[in-house]
């Protein structure tokens, strides 16, 4: 399955929504600037990715995509339910000159089981991986420059296997606008057909696509 297609399909479908609701909201209350606000930031990182992964820096891609993961998940949390409660705690620590300090210490993990990512497996492998490359861990390296093995040589993750995250995310992303402007956003249920919102199992054997070349040298 091609989820480039489904990822740019997710953006046309988040921009649809907003023309179809005239593309103007009148008096928005705090909950919709910050939801817009959020939207515009998860495009933007989504057309990030995009173009990373055109131009062969997939694994410099994981970056960003760590970023993608947690205003999806943040996003999604926080009209999940207490959408007030959460969303006063999130502005709150907006407005402090330590931005971060909650949410970087707030249990990720826990906001994904919430929603729906029930296995740990799926946090251990996909998050942790991300997080490895942002704060670039030994384990990251491009070994294949430093030790001759040929196993280690032009290992990379295929641009379809970050799609297929950034996919899922998108799918978050639609259902937490369409849980405050309901009719307008349900293209999540069309994503998730596609993919699972806790398929970890799936993602883990699409994130270990390697070169051909990889998976045929001993």
């Amino acid at each position: 399955m091609n989820y480039e297609i489904i990822v740019k399909q997710g953006i046309d479908k988040i921009n649809e929504g907003f023309v179809k609701m005239g593309g103007k909201i009148k008096n928005p209350s705090s909950l919709e600037r910050y939801l817009i606000a959020a939207t515009l930031k998860i495009i933007d990182l989504t057309n990030a990715i995009i173009f990373l992964c055109k131009n062969n820096f997939t694994n410099e891609s994981l970056i960003i995509l760590r970023s993608l993961i947690e205003h999806s998940i943040n996003m999604r949390w926080i009209t999940n339910k207490d959408t007030k409660q959460r969303l006063k705690g999130y502005l709150s620590d907006l407005g402090k000159m330590q931005f971060g300090t909650l949410w970087c210490q707030s249990d990720l993990y826990a906001r994904m089981k919430e929603v729906g990512f029930k296995n740990k497996d799926y946090y251990d492998f996909v998050v942790k991986l991300t997080y490895a490359y942002a704060h670039v861990n030994a384990s990251v390296l491009e070994w294949g420059m430093v030790i001759d093995d040929p196993k280690l040589k032009g290992a990379t993750f295929s641009n379809n296997a970050i799609y297929s995250i950034v996919a899922q995310m998108l799918g978050h992303v639609l259902k937490s606008l369409d849980t405050n402007f309901q009719g307008f956003f349900d293209y999540y249920n069309d994503i998730w057909k596609s993919i699972k919102v806790d398929d970890q199992n799936n993602m883990r054997k699409r994130l270990k696509e390697m070169a051909d070349r990889i998976k045929t040298e001993s």
